[in-house]
């Protein structure tokens, strides 16, 4: 299954872009289908000890794993620049994400496109999963991907379970299955894990792959080949890949419109300013960046020592209901075992703890630029946080909360003292200040080449024949979740689609 360029077969049905998680889920099912596919990674297998360990997770951020990129700077917040961390590795983000896995609310999917809606995408969450707590009407049973509720589990963090019930405590009821029927209130966290390790797209859908599929890696694609309307293979340096059938761009929410882009495929304006050929004039390529913002954080310091989490270090969290019924929630708010502040708010030293609130639907809008033609050079990456002042005012709300349940009598056995905002939070100046310092990414892009202004309702690039996007890029608007379920399970009705032809 792993090959060199030199191993390569004379022809392949099919070539996939990217073994990030919509790669791997791809590769497993046209795999097992018998067709011949051809994974290209540019990125190598995970090898660093600290992927299978959950706690570690946050080091796996900045280390060789991963593509270490940044934003622009952010006007939004005070000029900074964000770290943006993407998984350069067989496994994609799932491999140095911090192991969430919930579909989330049915109601931001149903502002999707017809057949990517909730109930169209429900076979496809229970297909790739298997459930800690077994099969029903909305969770999977023998799925290749395993995933923990730490409902299941008994060795949870105690101030975790401060936070459960500091949280009914202010009237938020508890929620047994957060990533099932009911995806709101409060709840133990779900996470990607089978035993006490790591299950990223890799170990779930590729390791136990043989025969049909190859496997490609440290191999970066530069371009795509397009003549005449039609994708007929990739470049890579010194070789080019043509498949029998269909290219699929899986190489994720900044690296698939980059790689468009630099092959002629974009807002025609844009890529004649860099001397770039046009092939197709897609406006809407790098367009309409999404991401969660969340903000480190509301942060206590303890009157005792904090036990680590076994797992990711937030073993439970809260998504606060909408004020209106059948809505998907605004806020996500996140019990963190540990310090957790960003740099521009200040010290914490142990012991503490850090609740994290997150704005689960900005109105922000952000984009994927060009830097240059140079199909090696990192893309722009301009997410545009809190641009819009709506976001400001609801992250200004959700501390609000936070600081709220942080306050609840729950919480007096661990509560020494509130360090951040603390005194700090007073008139509207100084609340929009504290935001500003304290937002970050939650490392969620989604949208750049979004379903209906980029692909079709099929995926296809509108216009270039034999190629399509499966990835985070497509998706029409953010989940009210982490996007890894939401990534899979568009991967796995994509694989469908693929196979009808």
């Amino acid at each position: 299954m792993l090959a060199s360029s030199e191993q390569l077969r004379p022809s392949y049905d099919i070539v996939i872009v990217g073994a990030g998680s919509a790669g791997c889920v791809l590769a497993h099912r046209l795999g097992r289908a018998g067709r011949n596919v051809l994974v290209i990674e540019a990125g190598g297998k995970a090898n660093l000890p600290a992927v299978s360990v959950p706690p570690q997770w946050p080091t796996l951020s900045g280390s060789r794993l991963d593509w270490r990129y940044s934003t622009v700077p952010q006007a939004g917040l005070g000029g900074r620049i964000v770290p943006y961390p993407r998984g350069k590795v067989v496994g994609g983000s799932s491999v140095i994400n911090a192991l969430a896995y919930q579909a989330g609310h049915p109601a931001a999917y149903d502002r999707w496109p017809a057949g990517w809606r909730h109930a169209d995408l429900l076979p496809y969450f229970k297909r790739a999963e298997t459930f800690s707590g077994g099969a029903n009407a909305s969770r999977g049973g023998d799925g290749p991907l395993h995933v923990l509720s730490l409902g299941d589990a008994r060795d949870r963090t105690a101030v975790a379970s401060a936070f459960i019930a500091a949280a009914q405590e202010r009237g938020f009821a508890m929620t047994p299955d957060v990533g099932g029927a009911v995806t709101t209130g409060v709840a133990w966290n779900q996470l990607s894990i089978k035993g006490h390790a790591r299950d990223d797209a890799a170990t779930a859908f590729l390791d136990s792959l043989e025969g049909s599929v190859d496997l490609l890696v440290d191999a970066q694609v530069i371009g795509l080949v397009i003549e005449r309307g039609r994708c007929l293979g990739v470049r890579l340096a010194g070789q080019t890949v043509r498949p029998e059938g269909e290219v699929l761009l899986c190489a994720g929410a900044i690296d698939s419109p980059r790689l468009l882009m630099v092959s002629g495929v974009g807002p025609a304006d844009a890529l004649r300013a860099l001397d770039i050929a046009v092939t197709a004039d897609i406006p809407g390529v790098g367009a309409n960046l999404e991401d969660h913002l969340l903000l480190a954080g509301v942060a206590f310091r303890a009157r005792r020592e904090v036990t680590p989490s076994h797992y990711n270090h937030a073993d439970a969290l809260l998504y606060v209901p909408h004020a209106k019924a059948g809505e998907s929630p605004d806020h996500l708010i996140m019990c963190l075992s540990l310090p957790f502040v960003q740099p521009a708010v200040g010290a914490l030293p142990p012991p503490a703890y850090t609740l994290v609130p997150c704005l689960m639907r900005p109105s922000s809008r952000g984009s994927v630029r060009l830097a240059s033609a140079d199909p090696m050079a990192p893309a722009l990456i301009d997410p545009n946080y809190l641009s819009d002042p709506r976001d400001l005012e609801s992250l200004s709300a959700a501390v609000r909360l936070t600081r709220e349940i942080g306050a609840a009598s729950s919480f007096a056995d661990w509560r020494a003292e509130e360090v951040y905002p603390g005194r700090s939070w007073e008139d509207q100046a100084s609340q929009h200040d504290f935001v500003r310092r304290a937002a970050r990414s939650f490392h969620h892009p989604v949208g750049t080449c979004r379903i209906g202004a980029v692909v079709d309702t099929a995926l296809r690039i509108q216009g270039v024949a034999g190629l399509r996007v499966i990835d985070a890029s497509v998706l029409p608007g953010l989940p009210a979740a982490m996007i890894n379920a939401a990534v899979t399970a568009v991967a796995e009705r994509a694989s469908d689609l693929v196979l009808g032809g």
